[in-house]
């Protein structure tokens, strides 16, 4: 009879130990864990590089523990209060903290996990992390913020070939207006006698590049990419408008800013009909996310004088394209085919040319009677040729709103881009060189963002068969897709 007591208290006393409200603070899931038990109970390092080897004081890239160990989300909140989570799901791990330049190096984020019962305990921690300079406007364009470098090439597109030639100075508001000739990049190799040795380099042909790094250093290449020479460079006087005099006073309004580098550091740096003259110093009369052309006119040049001229362009940067490294807008492009349409269907990988596989397209206002292929078959205003999305580079959102501004949808965006050239291959392998690169963004996010003939499905991820400073064309083909398989179309253009 005894035995038959101490083992039923025994067993009571077992049920006890099980009581969750009576748990150890050590035990994890205790139904009496509080915010700030959670943070000292959160731990972590912090490393310079995404391999976790080189510890930092200011690393982007951290380990973390949890002890006692439990569960935990990690995440920061963004401008709007939306979550961008870092790691879900584990008691120890990896996250990085890489904000872009300009922001704050002192970052909070949160530490999330639920207790025995459910409820949510959330603790909030800070670090101090590497965030890059800030750079200045002009040298965003030239060297991009997204990538530190940024690759120019001769534009041989600006006038059909011409890339290097003279003009008469100062001709007109429009400086395009005095050019009198130009030379491809591959007639350069004729004008030699305008170099300071007569020899060519290699950059007198159209796959010569220059490459201009965020650190003032600028380095040119020719088309197997052997360094001809490199230089420094800066930036002066640069504003988004044209505010700098010409060199004769006759224009007051004539350039952006001044470009200034060592002697020989851009490509093909001579001032022609000058012996082999290497100017350091030259006006910005254009430059945008895509081109950048430069003039050259020797001190005490009059109007109608001679000076040189330089055309390149790049196609390297995707996010100066999309965003103007701010917030940039994008509308429907009703100018790209002759009937306004912008929405529609083709047959994927038809050819090089992709658009020679477009089957069909409606025009914005078309979309009205095309809601067949929208998720809830209701108009909501971007069936409107003023509707417009914006691109935000800083938050890394994509919203569209109606003509009249109002927010239709919103979502996270972010680009996997081949450096300027269609080096993607289609989905089903047939066009090794076919897309620029891949937008993903979250379901819903860009105008009208419907796959075709889908019963409302919306795509997250979009193949980038354009995009530059003022057009924007993507194209969604379902994993599987064969070539003339149906594939779904849009087409942008900056608004």
């Amino acid at each position: 009879m005894k035995k038959q007591i101490l083992i039923m208290v025994a067993a009571l006393g077992l049920l006890t130990a099980c009581d969750p409200s009576k748990d150890s603070i050590g035990m994890p899931g205790n139904s009496s864990l509080t915010d700030d038990q959670l943070g000292s109970g959160f731990t972590t390092k912090q490393y310079a590089d995404d391999t976790y080897t080189s510890e930092a004081p200011d690393g982007n890239y951290f380990t973390f523990f949890t002890s006692p160990s439990r569960v935990v989300t990690v995440y920061q909140l963004d401008d709007e209060g939306n979550r961008n989570v870092l790691a879900s799901g584990k008691a120890n791990g990896t996250f990085k903290i890489v904000p872009k330049r300009g922001n704050p190096t002192q970052q909070t984020y949160f530490v999330e996990t639920r207790d025995f019962n459910g409820n949510i305990i959330t603790a909030e921690k800070t670090a101090t992390v590497y965030v890059p300079q800030e750079l200045e406007p002009a040298v965003r364009w030239l060297a991009s913020d997204a990538y530190g470098s940024k690759t120019w090439k001769w534009d041989t597109e600006y006038r059909g070939g011409p890339v290097w030639g003279n003009l008469g100075y100062a001709a007109g508001d429009d400086w395009t207006s005095g050019i009198w000739w130009g030379a491809t990049p591959e007639e350069l190799t004729g004008q030699l006698q305008h170099s300071d040795t007569g020899v060519a380099t290699g950059e007198e042909n159209s796959a010569a590049t220059m490459v201009i790094y965020d650190d003032g250093n600028i380095a040119c290449f020719d088309a197997g990419g052997n360094q001809i020479r490199k230089g420094k460079y800066s930036v002066e006087d640069w504003s988004m408008e044209r505010h700098i005099a010409s060199v004769d006073g006759s224009i007051a309004n004539w350039a952006y800013g001044k470009l200034k580098t060592t002697e020989g550091a851009i490509l093909f740096p001579f001032q022609i009909n000058s012996g082999g003259n290497k100017p350091t110093e030259f006006e910005i009369i254009d430059m945008d996310a895509n081109h950048l052309r430069l003039i050259y006119a020797a001190p005490g040049t009059g109007g109608w004088g001679e000076a040189t001229w330089w055309a390149f362009t790049s196609h390297s940067d995707d996010e100066a394209a999309l965003t103007n490294f701010d917030t940039k807008d994008w509308t429907w492009d009703t100018e790209f085919r002759e009937d306004g349409a912008v929405w529609g269907n083709l047959g994927y990988a038809a050819g090089e040319d992709w658009t020679s596989g477009i089957w069909w397209g409606s025009n914005p206002e078309g979309l009205t009677g095309q809601l067949q292929h929208s998720d809830t078959g209701v108009a909501t205003g971007e069936e409107s040729a003023n509707a417009f999305m914006t691109f935000n580079w800083k938050t890394g959102k994509v919203s569209s709103f109606n003509a009249d501004g109002a927010e239709i949808r919103s979502g996270n965006y972010s680009v996997t881009w081949m450096g300027g050239e269609p080096d993607q291959p289609s989905i089903d392998g047939s066009q090794a060189k076919w897309a620029y690169g891949t937008l993903t963004t979250d379901p819903g996010s860009i105008l009208f963002p419907f796959q075709i003939n889908s019963g409302g499905k919306k795509p997250t991820d979009f193949e980038i068969m354009q995009l530059d400073a003022d057009h924007m064309k993507l194209i969604y083909a379902a994993e599987g897709t064969g070539g003339w398989g149906e594939a779904t179309w849009w087409a942008f253009k900056k608004k």
